[in-house]
């Protein structure tokens, strides 16, 4: 893993979950999410506040971990059945960081390759730092398209 940059380490990272097709791993629990994350950042040096988006349909997910999530600052974005609605409501929202926000850092976490260009050209042309949580069957184009990476299950049952 590569240690944050100067300019990244006290930095915004906004966190864009594909809770769709990067689910909560078994064994790991919905309230604990956000602070694995957190954990992950701060032993790469990135010390800034953190803000996670999760995007899917939020008829799927138990409301006992809707709430979970959600008491530990986790914003839920229900996106309808349609995976190209999920697809293009992810996009909207990486297009609004990439181009309309001051927070400089992203952790992705899905499987959804499609963003991959996007996301090099983000990272190449607008100077903004891309990290990926991925699952263990990620194309090897959507892993090089970002700075750094983690299996999502392993960053999710890191110890705290």
């Amino acid at each position: 893993m590569e240690m944050a940059e100067a300019k990244a380490e006290e930095a915004a990272t906004w966190v864009c979950w594909d809770i769709e097709n990067c689910p909560i791993p078994n064994g790991c629990k919905a309230e604990e999410i956000s602070q694995k994350i957190s954990l992950a950042l701060s032993k790469l040096n990135y010390l800034g506040p953190i803000s996670i988006s999760a995007y899917g349909n939020m008829n799927h997910i138990p409301p006992s971990v809707k709430k979970a999530l959600s008491s530990t600052g986790v914003v839920l974005n229900h996106v309808h059945v349609n995976s190209r609605s999920s697809s293009s409501r992810i996009f909207r929202g990486l297009l609004d960081w990439a181009y309309n926000s001051d927070t400089s850092n992203l952790i992705f976490i899905s499987r959804d390759d499609s963003f991959c260009s996007y996301l090099s050209k983000w990272q190449r042309d607008r100077n903004k730092n891309v990290l990926l949580a991925h699952p263990p069957n990620a194309s090897d184009s959507f892993v090089a398209s970002a700075k750094t990476t983690w299996l999502w299950n392993s960053l999710c049952k890191s110890l705290i």
